[in-house]
C-alpha cells in the first residue's frame, strides 16, 4: 500500500481514478435511460413493426414496447420484441448492461475487466463486442452521451 504524495502519482499513472469514476458512472445507468438511449441510437423511427414496417400506435402495444415486453402488431398480427434491430436482440442482455459494456469499452477496458464488472463471461462479452462491430462497422463509433444515460428517463 502506497502512502504520501507518491500514492496520488501512482493512482494517476495507473488510471485508477478514471476506473473509480467509471464504476460510479456504471451504477447510475438506469434501465429506462439505457432503453431510451438504445431507442435513439438504433430505433430512430420509434415503435415500428419489423414485419410490416407500420408504426405501433395502440396503447397496450406502446406500453409493452416501453416495458420491453413482446409487442403485438394490430396491422399484420406479427409479435416481436422491442429490441429487434439492436445488438441486444435475441440475447439475455438488458439495456443497462449493454450501455455499461459500451462505457467500459470506451474507457479502454480489456474483455476480462468488462466481464468482471458486468458479471458475465469473457465469451459473452466477446460475442457482444462482435455484435457491436457488426452493427457499427470496424470503427465501432457509438455516441455515448453520459448525461443522457444517467438521467432518470
Amino acid at each position: 500500500v502506497f502512502r504520501g504524495p507518491d500514492f496520488w502519482k501512482y493512482l494517476l499513472n495507473q488510471r485508477v481514478i478514471d476506473m473509480v469514476q467509471t464504476e460510479q458512472l456504471l451504477d447510475t445507468v438506469t434501465r429506462s435511460s439505457a432503453w431510451a438511449w438504445i431507442q435513439r441510437q438504433y430505433l430512430q423511427s420509434g415503435p415500428t413493426c419489423p414485419a410490416c414496417e407500420k408504426a405501433i400506435t395502440g396503447a397496450r402495444a406502446l406500453d409493452a414496447w416501453h416495458d420491453l415486453r413482446k409487442v403485438y402488431c394490430a396491422n399484420c398480427g406479427h409479435t416481436f420484441r422491442p429490441t429487434a434491430g439492436t445488438p441486444i436482440h435475441e440475447t439475455s442482455w438488458q439495456p443497462e448492461e449493454y450501455v455499461q459494456c459500451l462505457l467500459l469499452m470506451a474507457t479502454g477496458r480489456q474483455v476480462s475487466q468488462i466481464a468482471a464488472s458486468l458479471g458475465k463471461s469473457a465469451g459473452c462479452i466477446r460475442d457482444m463486442l462482435d455484435r457491436i462491430r457488426i452493427k457499427h462497422g470496424a470503427a465501432a463509433s457509438v455516441d455515448l452521451n453520459c448525461e443522457a444515460l444517467t438521467s432518470q428517463g
